[in-house]
């Protein structure tokens, strides 16, 4: 499962990290350790990625972003510490996640098209409403 020091990564001194973000942070992994720990119990192999050594996807991004980050606007979910993403090399965890679960479980992600080999989710609603959405 994920934890709050490999979600925040080497951005734990930030200013960016403040307690309003961190709060977002420890409720987001609440919620997607558990679907997380469905999917294992549902069979699906969930992976490390070997350059975060956990199960968020990307080098240094997947997890919490500063606002000084170039990926992703200045109130993108990741940088309000309301989103991750997971890695998933063969698009397993996005092809076991459908709608039902995901408000299971009070989340939402990105259209897997979207998002080849790792899985978007977050706890705040686009702006769609939808579970599934396109970026």
């Amino acid at each position: 499962m994920i934890t709050i020091e490999q979600y925040v990564g080497k951005w734990s001194e930030n200013e960016d990290w403040t307690e309003v973000r961190q709060a977002y942070a420890a409720q987001l992994l609440i919620q997607v350790n558990k679907l997380l720990e469905a999917a294992k119990k549902a069979g699906i192999e969930l992976k490390n990625n070997p350059n975060t050594d956990s199960l968020i996807s990307g080098t240094q991004y997947g997890g919490f972003r500063p606002q000084s980050c170039p990926i992703g606007a200045a109130g993108s979910s990741h940088k309000q510490g309301q989103a991750v993403d997971i890695f998933d090399p063969q698009n397993k965890l996005d092809g076991w996640i459908n709608d039902a679960i995901l408000t299971q479980y009070g989340l939402y992600r990105e259209h897997p098209d979207a998002t080849i080999r790792w899985c978007h989710l977050s706890t705040r609603a686009p702006k769609s409403g939808r579970r599934t959405f396109l970026p």
